[in-house]
């Protein structure tokens, strides 16, 4: 409950900023419409992202079964190796701890590829997800352009999903800032 009206509360902090930062006074403010969306409830409860859920599901549970084989494959070497360590010649020995460290070398990797920051599930994930970010954006885009909104935000990531064409400021504000500035010669 703690969480919600920090969100509603940052999220009228960020209204109130957007609303003074486009110039709208307390006689434009019953004109000016700003709505706001939770993007977590938008994909908790839309019918679209079941399937993309179920897909992504398959996909890494053949992941994991894939990496539990070799996690099981490589500990089997293990054990064997420790149980025959003292039976062993010392070139059987290192043939075996080479192998063991292939089949190490081989899980990790696989690991990584799969799990890592670039791995397997971010493609996958971002593969299945973009297309819904897309709809979803085109009935935003929708909306705010018929109802007329000069901004929609997020109340999950408190941030601006939609905005009018011609309120932002950027522009305004970088030439205010670079008048009267001369700019450095490159040598």
């Amino acid at each position: 409950m703690k969480r919600r009206i920090a969100r509603f509360v940052r999220g009228g902090a960020v209204a109130a900023l957007v609303a003074a930062a486009i110039g709208v006074g307390p006689i434009d403010a019953a004109e000016t419409k700003i709505g706001y969306i939770d993007s977590a409830r938008i994909f908790a409860e839309y019918k679209g992202t079941e399937d993309a859920q179920r897909s992504f599901d398959q996909e890494v549970a053949g992941w994991v079964k894939e990496a539990e084989a070799m996690k099981a494959e490589l500990d089997s070497l293990q054990r064997e190796y420790q149980a025959q360590s003292l039976m062993l010649s010392d070139t059987r020995k290192e043939e075996r701890k080479q192998a063991i460290d292939q089949k190490k070398a081989a899980y990790e990797t696989f690991t990584q590829s799969v799990w890592g920051p670039q791995g397997k599930i971010a493609e996958k994930n971002s593969e299945l997800i973009q297309p819904i970010i897309e709809k979803i954006n085109v009935v935003l885009q929708r909306i705010g352009e018929e109802e007329e909104y000069a901004i929609v935000l997020d109340a999950s990531v408190g941030g601006i999903v939609y905005a009018a064409p011609g309120i932002d400021l950027t522009d305004r504000i970088l030439e205010e800032l670079n008048r009267g500035i001369e700019p450095t010669e490159t040598r």
